[in-house]
């Protein structure tokens, strides 16, 4: 039922996690699942497999109870929902006492000498969406702060898409030279650098992605990070979510940045 059903295979594919349900068992389910908890996976990635899982049993439930006939690109909405909303309501670690409380929160780390960074966040309304996009060297500066706006877009996971795919777009354009791109989905950066079948939600978006990553030549790494490594790409996202057009156009830096930007870096 968790695996080989149409409805659970094609929310495995949605979620990107093919790979991962390749090793899933025929029978035998709690044996397998202990190796899973056993095995290093990522704390985020184990809350999405127990989110999908979930989902399932759920929807299973539907159909023999409620005779409701759920549909995979809602679930896997809802899996990208839940994921983050857990996420963001996770503890942070203790650190040790001897420790600046600064040092508990993970932050934006500079890259080697010879690189670029670029960090990507969306935000989000009813009426559209909004990229923001940073792009910062070794010495932690703003070398550029940009921010796009997609109106009739308001699902996150899409906007967190195109956001990527706008970071993207940005390298290309500008002819960076070595890069690193960080955004805070998980989902979407595993998505971009996996390549998630164009089928998934979101498969158009992802194919811009593929097709502009196959046009460069350059030393490219894409990164999942944490949000608070990633808080200058969010303030970016949101004030442009908020300007019009023309605005959009001439906005640049305000205190409210390099004050982020204090919190941000290590």
């Amino acid at each position: 039922m968790f695996f080989r059903c149409p409805l659970a295979t094609r929310l495995w594919s949605l979620m990107g996690l093919n790979d991962f349900i390749a090793s899933a068992p025929t029978v035998n389910f709690s044996l397998w699942w202990r190796h899973v908890m056993l095995s290093e996976h990522p704390q985020t990635h184990v809350l999405l497999y127990v989110c999908v899982l979930w989902r399932i049993w759920k929807s299973r439930n539907k159909v023999v109870f409620e005779y409701l006939q759920p549909h995979a690109q809602s679930l896997a909405r809802q899996c990208f929902f839940h994921v983050r909303e857990v996420t963001a309501s996770l503890p942070l670690a203790p650190a040790p006492p001897s420790q600046p409380p600064s040092a508990r929160l993970p932050s934006w780390v500079p890259p080697p000498d010879d690189f670029l960074k670029i960090n990507f966040d969306a935000a989000v309304r009813v009426s559209g969406c909004s990229s923001g996009l940073v792009v910062r060297g070794a010495d932690g500066h703003v070398a550029l702060a940009v921010g796009f706006q997609h109106f009739g877009v308001s699902d996150p996971y899409l906007a967190e898409l195109l956001a990527a795919r706008d970071a993207i777009s940005l390298l290309v354009s500008k002819s960076l030279p070595r890069v690193i791109i960080e955004g805070d989905s998980e989902v979407v950066v595993r998505q971009v650098r996996q390549g998630a079948s164009s089928d998934s939600l979101g498969g158009p978006v992802l194919r811009d992605c593929f097709i502009l990553l196959a046009s460069i030549y350059v030393s490219l790494e894409f990164r999942a990070v944490p949000r608070t490594a990633n808080r200058v790409a969010h303030r970016v996202a949101q004030k442009a979510l908020l300007l019009s057009p023309l605005e959009l156009c001439s906005f640049g830096l305000s205190v409210g940045f390099i004050d982020v930007i204090g919190w941000e870096v290590r």
